[in-house]
């Protein structure tokens, strides 16, 4: 009978001889795998690029709204008659005529402190409306951004004023400037106060909803501004309605759907032409 050496089997010695021969493996694997990705995978440079986020809240733009809303509520205080009153131009002649007797609001800081936050408010409209319709937060969600176009919207108030002053001179009829920075700064006090909440929503939902919803508030401001405007005028002076109606329309109605216009043909086709 042929005889065969003594083998002891160990299951644990076994085992444990497999798992250091596939550590082993594994092991050589790795060392030659690993090296040649790192250093033949990236041939060229890496450039880091910016995070981008959607989110354009920033702390100054509540900041702002707490101004404004301090802002209406100091002149209420300071000046209560002359708040109910430029809020009462829309009710009719009447009140207007109320008004002019006792004050002028072309020189009042009432009038004049709430032109400016009206500008300020309108340019931080017109800012967070132009992030949200083009999707880019780096190029206009900029505080030098802001600054510009509240240059843009003082010229455009400050061309309006001009323009008044001059279809007075023009025309020689008393009280016209008068009677529509009334009713100018009557509809914009209100579009203030319904703007505030508008703008609030759209910086913490950027949504073209509030951009469409506050472009509307704004039409039929303009629209109401302009039949308050014609009545007025109407009743200063005695040049027709039509010649009137056309005068505001070149002065309300054409530039800002000429701006509306330009705005949705950038945003929609990438140029203005």
């Amino acid at each position: 009978m042929p005889q065969y050496p003594d083998i002891f089997y160990h299951p644990f010695e076994k085992t444990t001889q497999a798992v250091d021969t596939v550590q082993a493996v594994d092991t050589i694997a790795c060392d030659s795998v690993v090296p040649s990705f790192i250093t033949s995978g990236f041939d060229g440079t890496l450039t880091p690029l910016v995070r981008m986020s959607y989110e354009i809240l920033q702390g100054w733009n509540l900041a702002l709204l707490g101004v404004l809303l301090l802002l209406i509520v100091l002149n209420k205080q300071l000046y209560p008659r002359q708040f109910r009153q430029v809020l009462s131009v829309p009710g009719g002649v009447a009140h207007t005529n109320q008004l002019l007797r006792e004050w002028n609001p072309v020189r009042s800081f009432l009038c004049v402190s709430f032109t400016m936050g009206y500008i300020l408010l309108m340019a931080l409209f017109v800012q967070k409306s132009c992030v949200v319709l083009s999707h880019d937060v780096l190029s206009y969600n900029s505080w030098s951004m802001f600054w510009t176009i509240c240059g843009c919207m003082t010229g455009w108030v400050l061309l309006r004023y001009l323009m008044l002053h001059l279809v007075n001179w023009l025309f020689e009829t008393r009280d016209t400037v008068d009677r529509q920075m009334s009713v100018q700064f009557s509809i914009s006090i209100f579009t203030l106060i319904v703007m505030m909440p508008v703008v609030l929503l759209l910086i913490y939902n950027p949504t073209k909803y509030f951009v469409w919803i506050g472009i509307g508030l704004l039409g039929l401001a303009a629209i109401f501004r302009l039949v308050l405007g014609i009545i007025e005028t109407r009743v200063a002076t005695k040049l027709s309605a039509f010649y009137i109606f056309l005068y505001l329309c070149a002065l309300e109605i054409a530039p800002v759907a000429t701006l509306v216009t330009a705005g949705w043909r950038y945003f929609s086709q990438g140029t203005v032409f």
